[in-house]
């Protein structure tokens, strides 16, 4: 043995069996093991936080608010009425118990940046006396991480409580963007004003939807002589009543605003009031507004804009039906001296064929036809009003006895798109043929 073996050779084997009898004995999962020792900040109740401070040894942000119902306010270096939303996301970021995800380096800390110089330090308060969470913020680790230290440490960790930038935000992006807040649905009315016209559009009394719940009231447009496209103006509302601002600029900023495009009065159902006036200045990325009596100019959504200059002949209904699918009792295609039709058996939970005999239709594919026709909706209204009837013709009967009718005329030339009448109304509508060919097809056409 001991031409192969020394004694020192000896005493190291037996080292290196003894270490892998210790790994082999250690069960334990191989992150528990990593992740032994490793701290966490403190997880604090979002909505015990009233105080929150952020900077380094010369420069510091604060943002307070009286009690977890008052609302958030910035009060150095600026004093604004603070973002609920971008404050509530910061406080829920770290007031999680974030964990250390890993011990990167014992001192250094100039070169993490987490040093006393180029460190940024957030502290969360639930009282006004010691800091309920503090973490001393370095440079960034990755999209959602940082390096960092805790207070009397000089230990470096990575964590995931975000990037440097969410630390490094510019007091003036902690102020309140928002500019209205109103429930969409209980907008009751609103007025677009225009240089040489005024828009009043008016929400009717509830309606009971299909599933027996409440819903708003269809709108109108006073003076018009057509219907309006509901879903059309629910876009307008959606736009105007949640309201944001990406940018806020001094009351100066030239944004065509003394002689303004256009301007919105919102009516909310608890009597509350908003007024939005739309500057002149013409961007395809963004528009300028001022909201009520707020003196700053807000820069907003192109969509705005769009909303408010929109083409009143662009808000006649498209809407063909608007009927109820559970309603309908029979259907029936017809084309030529062809029909076929089906009628609902609610014994059998199937839809029969009646014409012509001894025919079967997919269930499926059928129900979802009756679907389609029923939220039916046009591409546009036809300019010369010019119709052929082809003989094609879709009706529909409910079970209260009402009628639907759906005549078509041939194809356009493209032979994507045709004329098309409908009960009721007097407009031709012009609909996509590929929509029109997949309810014909539950048909068997």
């Amino acid at each position: 043995m001991s031409a192969w073996f020394t004694s020192k050779s000896l005493v190291l084997l037996f080292v290196a069996v003894v270490l892998a009898a210790l790994v082999g004995l250690d069960r334990r999962p191989v992150a528990e093991v990593e992740e032994r020792g490793l701290p966490s900040l403190p997880v604090v109740a979002v909505d015990d936080v009233i105080r929150i401070v952020i900077g380094d040894q010369i420069n510091q942000l604060t943002l307070e608010r009286e009690g977890k119902d008052a609302p958030w306010r910035l009060v150095s270096p600026l004093q604004y009425a603070a973002d609920e939303q971008v404050v509530g996301a910061f406080v829920r970021a770290l007031a999680a118990g974030v964990p250390m995800d890993t011990q990167v380096d014992e001192g250094n800390l100039e070169t993490y940046g987490v040093d006393d110089q180029h460190a940024l330090r957030a502290d969360l308060y639930t009282d006004a006396a010691e800091p309920a969470v503090s973490v001393i913020v370095g440079k960034s680790a990755g999209p959602d991480s940082a390096f960092v230290r805790l207070p009397g440490s000089e230990t470096v960790y990575r964590a995931a409580v975000g990037a440097r930038s969410r630390f490094e935000r510019a007091a003036g992006d902690w102020r309140d963007r928002t500019l209205v807040t109103l429930d969409r649905d209980a907008v009751r009315a609103f007025t677009i004003e225009r240089p040489g016209a005024t828009l009043r559009f008016t929400r009717g009394a509830a309606r009971t939807g299909p599933d027996g719940a409440a819903r708003p009231g269809a709108w109108s447009l006073e003076g018009a002589a057509f219907p309006v496209d509901d879903q059309g103006v629910e876009l307008m509302v959606n736009v105007l009543a949640k309201l944001r601002a990406a940018e806020i600029h001094a009351p100066s900023y030239e944004a065509g605003l003394d002689a303004p495009a256009a301007g919105v009065v919102l009516e909310g159902g608890d009597g509350r009031t908003h007024r939005i006036t739309l500057g002149s200045r013409v961007d395809a990325r963004a528009a300028w507004v001022r909201v009520d009596d707020r003196p700053e100019v807000f820069r907003v959504s192109p969509k705005v804009r769009t909303a408010l200059l929109l083409d009143v002949a662009a808000l006649r209904d498209l809407s063909l039906a608007g009927f109820d699918a559970q309603a309908v009792d029979s259907a029936a295609w017809t084309e030529g001296s062809l029909t076929i039709a089906a009628t609902w058996n609610p014994e059998a939970l199937r839809w029969v064929v009646t014409q012509p005999a001894n025919v079967e239709v997919d269930q499926k594919a059928f129900a979802a036809a009756v679907a389609q026709l029923a939220g039916l909706r046009a591409l546009g209204i036809a300019p010369d009003a010019t119709f052929t009837p082809s003989g094609a013709q879709v009706r529909v009967q409910l079970r209260d006895g009402a009628r639907w009718q759906l005549d078509l005329a041939r194809p356009e030339s493209d032979g994507k798109l045709v004329r098309a009448r409908v009960s009721g109304r007097d407009e031709v509508f012009v609909l996509e043929v590929r929509l029109l060919t997949e309810i014909r097809g539950a048909f068997g056409r």
